[in-house]
């Protein structure tokens, strides 16, 4: 097998030792490094793990889950992103995850930077008998055992109808939607437009922020120039609005134009606080990495798994809006205790635990 020696991020987070990061520098990073031997404790499961980034808070919520549950489990693990200058690359992706099979894990647990650019790699995986397993996005290979998501088009008609709420079936909007060739983000913004389709609301514009706060920001600037009398903007992920946000700073219209998210993160719910963004969902991050892991080890024990493919529901009651987001921030930790402690127990894997 021949090996794409490329540039990477490796965070090795042994059972014994891991912690939550609490930020997406929180992760000792170093490159170029391997998960250790995978045969070098008989028995243990040894699961690797490719993410596109630890730069967006969504997937550091998604890094601490996974740690949590397989520090729970016992397992060996390791967390692996993408280059900075790259994180939603396939092409980076292929190489790590070609990196990572060469270190012989029970499982690659990916989520996906494509719907179709990854297959060769994961194809390439489960040719040398290593189970793959894929979160946050599907991909559209065969090969892969199981797919864990957030039902990410109900999510978008979630935010689709809470928009048609706040204006009253009726306004001009905005829409900025995210990295092309991913299924997640195609399907939120088309059940977003569902979930509007039968009000008076326009879409004046709509543009890729590619779902960055950096690109958000220029794009929106740009926007604003042709459309300055838009009653709302929604981004099909947080960091996108969140660059909404400040350019509609620059020209003195926070708080007067409605913003809508996608993914609750901490710096999405605190401008919510702060009347600055209107409304967001959550696609509770931490639950699809508790979830990923949990499946990964069932796979690799042999063990029955409930359905190949999961789907984690994200109704109008996920909507995180100024009369819920105290509650939500409040909770969160509880929450996730909760979350870990449920799965364990309705997977059956209580017995287990380490």
């Amino acid at each position: 097998m021949k090996k794409k020696m490329m540039a990477l991020v490796l965070a090795v987070v042994m059972s014994a030792s891991a912690t939550a990061c609490g930020s997406s520098t929180g992760t000792t990073e170093t490159k170029g490094e391997k998960t250790e031997d995978a045969a070098s404790e008989e028995g243990t499961v040894v699961v690797a793990q490719a993410m596109p980034t630890l730069n967006n808070p969504w997937y550091v919520q998604f890094a601490n889950g996974s740690k949590d549950m397989a520090e729970k489990l016992g397992i060996k693990f390791s967390q692996v992103t993408n280059p900075g200058d790259s994180e939603w690359d396939p092409e980076a992706q292929i190489g790590i995850i070609e990196n990572l099979i060469a270190t012989e894990p029970d499982v690659i647990e990916i989520d996906p930077t494509s719907t179709d650019g990854i297959n060769t790699a994961i194809e390439e995986a489960a040719t040398m008998g290593i189970t793959v397993v894929t979160s946050g996005s599907r991909t559209s290979s065969e090969h892969v055992s199981c797919s864990i998501t957030a039902d990410n088009y109900q999510g978008g008609v979630s935010c689709g109808k809470e928009m048609v709420k706040l204006l009253n079936g009726a306004g001009k909007i905005i829409v900025l939607d995210a990295t092309p060739g991913r299924d997640v983000m195609d399907a939120r913004v088309k059940g977003f437009k569902d979930g509007i389709a039968d009000s008076q609301i326009e879409i004046v514009a709509e543009q890729c922020g590619n779902s960055t706060r950096e690109e958000a920001l220029t794009v929106m600037e740009n926007l604003l120039q042709a459309n300055p009398d838009i009653d709302a903007v929604w981004a099909a992920n947080d960091e996108m609005a969140l660059g909404a946000v400040e350019a509609l700073r620059s020209v003195g219209k926070v708080g007067q134009v409605i913003v809508g998210g996608f993914d609750a993160t901490e710096d999405a719910t605190n401008s919510i606080q702060a009347g600055e963004m209107t409304y967001t969902i959550d696609q509770i991050p931490y639950e699809e990495g508790v979830r990923a892991i949990a499946i990964s080890f069932m796979l690799a024990k042999g063990l029955d798994i409930p359905d190949e493919d999961i789907e984690l529901p994200m109704t109008e009651a996920s909507v995180v809006d100024p009369n819920t987001v105290d509650a939500f921030v409040n909770d969160k930790d509880s929450i996730n205790a909760e979350t870990l402690d449920s799965v364990i127990e309705a997977y059956g894997l209580t017995d287990y635990v380490k």
